[in-house]
């Protein structure tokens, strides 16, 4: 309640917010509940509905202090800087106040946003996981094991189901929800080496073509098949590799497919055994089999996700660019 009457009272004093770029709501806060926030937020006429809404896994206010611009001295750039890196990992998404409101409003759709935290000296220390290919993928924000100063991590997504915050996806699961949702550019993958023991490659995965989603229903429990698009390029690997051979190339490709779909079948069953929330939007393809409104709302979509089963085929095609072929 006092977070109402602090944004009721700027609303009052008619301060200009229309350069705001970035809203910052704790995750306690969020678990709670932001529908009273969310609805004073968008009906303020001075708040500009393409800002960024993020969930803090630490306080709004200890965010917020540690946003401190290095090389851009305008904070409204700053801010949309850090954000719009995310489309270049995967490890976020663009998400704006009025996408996240209309998710919000959707009877097809559950709402998801930017996960954000402050790395602090509790995880800046080496990583002792023994899955050294996909580690940095595992983490969400503030859990990233660096060596750095203080500072805000944009990482993951904040997953929620009507108003409340549900649970987080962390950087691997939020690569598979950009695939998914037509939303990848391209990211850079670590995949276990199929042709040497202990060892990884590094490429760099972008959309090929837009993903191909479809539900059916099976005994009224939804059956949602997913073809994804890719194409990869090698971008490092051990000395000595050799990848001139076309045999060689289709190992890789196999290994990065079985790879990107057991992640995208974990994630998707996340989403729906664990949080019961669609944050894709699977059931606007359901919609369309309605003949009135009434039926549509009597399918209660947001409650049977829970009971979908899922099949995932990912068509990615490597490459190897010609000064990797022979290291």
């Amino acid at each position: 309640q006092s977070g109402i009457n602090l944004i009721n009272s700027y609303i009052r004093k008619q301060i200009n917010l229309s350069h705001c770029k970035v809203i910052v709501i704790s995750e306690i806060l969020a678990y709670k509940g932001i529908s009273e926030y969310l609805y004073t937020l968008i009906n303020n006429i001075q708040l500009r509905p393409d800002c960024n809404l993020v969930i803090s896994k630490c306080k709004a206010r200890d965010f917020l202090e540690h946003s401190k611009p290095t090389l851009e001295q305008l904070s409204a750039r700053y801010y949309e800087t850090i954000v719009a890196t995310a489309k270049h990992t995967g490890f976020s998404d663009n998400i704006h106040l009025f996408e996240f409101f209309n998710d919000h409003r959707d009877e097809w759709i559950q709402a998801s946003t930017i996960l954000a935290g402050v790395n602090t000296s509790n995880t800046q220390i080496k990583s002792n996981g023994n899955n050294f290919f996909d580690a940095d993928t595992s983490y969400t924000a503030s859990q990233t094991p660096i060596k750095s100063e203080n500072n805000i991590e944009y990482k993951g997504l904040a997953v929620f189901s009507e108003d409340k915050l549900v649970g987080e996806l962390n950087s691997i699961e939020t690569i598979c929800h950009l695939m998914v949702t037509n939303r990848l550019k391209d990211c850079v993958l670590s995949i276990p080496n199929p042709l040497k023991d202990n060892s990884s490659i590094t490429l760099f995965v972008s959309k090929r073509k837009n993903t191909e989603n479809s539900v059916y229903l099976v005994n009224n429990s939804p059956y949602i098949k997913t073809n994804i698009f890719l194409k990869a390029n090698i971008l490092s690997m051990d000395s000595g590799e050799d990848f001139s051979s076309s045999e060689d190339l289709l190992q890789v490709e196999k290994t990065l497919n079985n790879y990107i779909e057991e992640n995208v079948l974990s994630y998707l069953y996340k989403t729906s055994k664990e949080l019961n929330s669609d944050i894709v939007g699977f059931g606007r393809h359901v919609a369309k089999n309605y003949l009135t409104i009434q039926e549509a709302n009597n399918s209660k979509w947001l409650q049977n996700y829970k009971n979908s089963f899922f099949s995932c085929i990912v068509n990615c095609n490597v490459e190897s660019s010609y000064a990797l072929l022979k290291t």
